[in-house]
């Protein structure tokens, strides 16, 4: 299964920092091409708490629900596409110092549809880190004052 990682390091408190990327709500904001998230399952962020998704990549529409498998606050949050495009996201939060060292971390199958698109899984493989590399500059952007 192929793995897209970026880290960054954020001006922000390891708490701010995993309070927002740890509510699906917010991803939108700062999770390129994700058009919507809805029908959120439990008001509190929880293993098990389930949501569906609306993505667009590439000019494909794809959508899904997605569950809560690991929330350590301030620590790894971590949820899977268990519909749609199957993958597997974590976010881990470490303190340095005043700061903290975002690490996302996303485990994906290649959808064929997808695949046909671009010709070649080294080219998608290219464009998900790229986007991965979007996603937390992104969060840096929206985080530090």
């Amino acid at each position: 299964m192929p793995k897209a990682t970026q880290s960054i390091t954020i001006s922000a408190p390891v708490d701010k920092v995993f309070a927002f990327v740890s509510d699906p709500q917010r991803a939108p904001t700062f999770l390129p091409g994700l058009n919507r998230i809805s029908s959120l399952s439990a008001p509190q962020q929880q293993v098990g708490r389930t949501w569906e998704w609306e993505f667009n990549w590439l000019g494909l529409t794809f959508s899904g629900k997605s569950q809560c498998m690991q929330f350590s606050p301030a620590s790894v949050y971590q949820f899977q596409t268990l519909t749609g495009a199957h993958s597997t996201w974590t976010y881990r939060c470490e303190p340095r110092s005043s700061q903290t060292q975002l690490t996302l971390e996303v485990d994906y199958e290649t959808p064929q549809a997808l695949l046909a698109r671009v010709a070649t899984a080294g080219i998608l493989e290219k464009l998900n880190q790229h986007r991965a590399a979007e996603t937390v500059a992104n969060i840096k952007a929206l985080l530090e004052p």
